[in-house]
């Protein structure tokens, strides 16, 4: 029992460090920054993505779908040009974000961690 125990205690603790490691600012360096993406984890409201654009001037909200050990996915809609995706991002290293994209555009995506000093 003791075992069982530890070994769940274990795996959560493993499932909650490579899911915090997709918190941050990241951007796609190859975007010239158009569009940072936010994503907050927190006990009470779990994961929050907000995208967010300079250039745009404008807000994007993507809603939690689900989350595993390695992915987190998300869909988002755009009402300013109807676009309607999944996003399944996983963690590649502290600088890398992979994102897939599926509906009405499809793709993959690396984007960069944006470091504040």
């Amino acid at each position: 029992m003791k075992n069982t125990i530890l070994t769940i205690a274990m795996l959560f603790s493993m499932v909650m460090y490579s899911q915090e490691n997709i918190t941050g600012i990241w951007y796609d360096d190859t975007d010239i920054g158009e569009y940072y993406i936010v994503i907050l984890n927190n006990q009470q409201e779990g994961y929050q993505f907000l995208n967010f654009s300079f250039v745009e001037q404008d807000v994007v909200n993507e809603k939690v779908v689900s989350v595993t050990s390695d992915t987190v996915v998300t869909k988002v809609n755009n009402p300013d040009n109807g676009w309607s995706l999944q996003c399944v991002y996983s963690y590649v290293d502290d600088y890398t974000l992979k994102v897939e994209y599926t509906g009405d555009y499809v793709g993959t995506d690396y984007l960069k961690r944006k470091h504040i000093k």
